[in-house]
């Protein structure tokens, strides 16, 4: 498995979306926003972070994992390899290795990452989510910092039945 990021937000990304944040404001100037008011806007999530772009390749993951990932569809392409060369679709195996490219905005990153990193999704579809983040985290750790499982993100678990990382997270946080 390999993960790359072929497209991340520039800096004249960022620009253009402090300027659409700004025209709301009846503002029109362009500059490169500093990083408190990146973190402010991903922070508040609003919908100028849909224009920040990334394009994400997995080489080689397990088709099973692309299924997981396909089920994100808002704000998000998927381009997999197809299986339509294969005569005998019915023979190829769930953990069959496809590559994946996923061209997204920050926001449909984030949204995927609270269900993917989430300790009840597959183990391998969460290290494969793992390891994005990771791949991000090199080139843009303030991103990197708003992936979380949505436990971390809503102060507690959401799923019908807790794995317990949130609880134990918390009752080490209150021991220190």
């Amino acid at each position: 498995m390999e993960i790359e990021i072929l497209r991340s937000p520039t800096d004249d990304d960022w620009s253009r979306c402090l300027f659409l944040a700004r025209v709301t404001q009846g503002k029109d100037t362009m500059t490169v926003p500093s990083v408190e008011w990146r973190r402010k806007i991903l922070n508040a999530e609003h919908s100028p972070i849909r224009t920040l772009m990334y394009t994400i390749a997995m080489w080689q993951i397990p088709y099973f994992v692309s299924v997981h990932l396909v089920r994100h569809k808002f704000g998000v392409e998927h381009y997999v390899k197809s299986q339509r060369s294969n005569p005998d679709r019915g023979t190829e195996r769930q953990d069959a290795l496809v590559n994946h490219v996923m061209d997204l905005n920050v926001q449909s990153l984030i949204n995927i990452s609270r269900k993917r990193l989430c300790f009840k999704a597959d183990p391998v579809t969460r290290s494969v989510m793992e390891l994005i983040k990771q791949k991000i985290e090199d080139i843009d750790p303030l991103t990197a910092s708003f992936l979380e499982p949505e436990c971390i993100y809503r102060r507690g678990c959401h799923e019908f039945q807790s794995c317990g990382y949130y609880e134990q997270r918390s009752q080490n946080e209150r021991s220190l």
